[in-house]
């Protein structure tokens, strides 16, 4: 175990260094990301809503291209959260609230949430500090009573993850302050929803629900969608790293939980390179832009194994971490352990 550690260690260390010249700031594309991605969601918004009293078929063929835009205005957001898009916090927190706003995502409550869970990811006795897909041991779910286990397995559904989940998480649980998050997480949760209210107020007489729907609801569904899809199988795979508190090290937390996942080019600019999450995780001040290039300097020194992002909807069948195999495994598995 030891043996292990220490050459985790040692690989973490020597990946540290190979990555460290990404870090570099190109604050001019970052501004034309920024400015560009801004535009396109409003402007799209807005045509949207005009496009609709034309034909309501054209409102409907932007709704792809409107949650295209805002995953890229997730990226700048998340890259903001981490301070590695601009030089300053108020810089990154400007764009990032900017940007945050049309998705439903507070800011400051998502750099919050987030930095806990890069501290914690894989720790087993910190899952209530960590904000990734709820996950049972097999030891504690043979435990639990029939209730839990019951709730477990919807929580756990496909049916769930993409029909539930977008709107449980990001549209209703992310209205309501939290006792665990900090004071300008609260804040910022408070701040969007009164300026939501105060949006719906002024509009609601100019709109109807079904215009609403299409112009607005289901373009940040399908965003939020592609983004419970790509959250899952970040540390959701067979061999992810999950540890007790006593064996649980920072180093191979960061180094063995992620995926380094492979996808074509368009969906890799889309999701601003969010598939390069191993990356992402070895040094999280990387920018977006950078993720890639990072990755193909990375793998000529050490091998990660990649998965497809088309092989992601079957890694929805593991459901459960098997702290004897030290792998994730499905439902059916219970029974060869009975």
């Amino acid at each position: 175990m030891d043996t292990t550690a220490n050459s985790t260690k040692e690989q973490y260390i020597q990946a540290l260094n190979i990555l460290k010249p990404f870090c570099k700031k190109n604050i001019k594309r970052a501004l034309f990301q920024a400015i560009f991605t801004f535009i396109m969601v409003q402007g799209l918004l807005i045509s949207s809503y005009f496009l609709y009293e034309i034909n309501v078929w054209l409102s409907v063929a932007l709704i792809p291209v409107t949650a295209i835009f805002m995953c890229r205005s997730y990226v700048i957001e998340h890259d903001c959260g981490h301070q590695s898009f601009f030089r300053t916090k108020v810089q990154n927190a400007i764009a990032g609230n900017i940007l945050a706003f049309p998705i439903l995502i507070p800011y400051s409550m998502w750099k919050y949430i987030h930095n806990s869970h890069h501290m914690n990811v894989g720790n087993l006795d910190k899952r209530d500090l960590n904000p990734e897909v709820l996950t049972m041991t097999v030891k504690e779910f043979k435990a639990a009573p029939t209730m839990k286990r019951v709730a477990y397995r919807f929580l756990r559904s496909k049916f769930f993850r993409f029909l539930v989940a977008p709107w449980a998480i990001f549209a209703i649980i992310f209205r309501f302050p939290n006792k665990k998050f900090d004071f300008q997480a609260n804040v910022s949760v408070i701040v969007y929803d009164l300026l939501y209210v105060l949006l719906f107020v002024l509009f609601f007489k100019y709109i109807t629900l079904l215009k609403l729907a299409i112009v607005y609801l289901l373009p940040v569904f399908l965003f939020l969608a592609t983004a419970s899809y790509v959250f899952y199988a970040q540390h959701q795979f067979e061999d992810t790293y999950w540890e007790n508190q006593e064996q649980w090290t920072y180093e191979e937390a960061t180094f063995k939980g992620s995926t380094y996942l492979t996808s074509p080019r368009w969906f890799n600019w889309v999701s601003g390179n969010v598939v390069y999450h191993n990356i992402h995780h070895l040094i999280s001040s990387i920018p977006n832009y950078n993720l890639e290039k990072a990755q193909l300097a990375l793998g000529t020194a050490l091998e990660f194994k990649p998965i497809s992002i088309f092989k992601v909807y079957d890694l929805l069948d593991l459901k459960l971490w098997d702290e004897d195999k030290k792998k994730m495994v499905g439902f059916e598995s219970l029974k060869s352990n009975v």
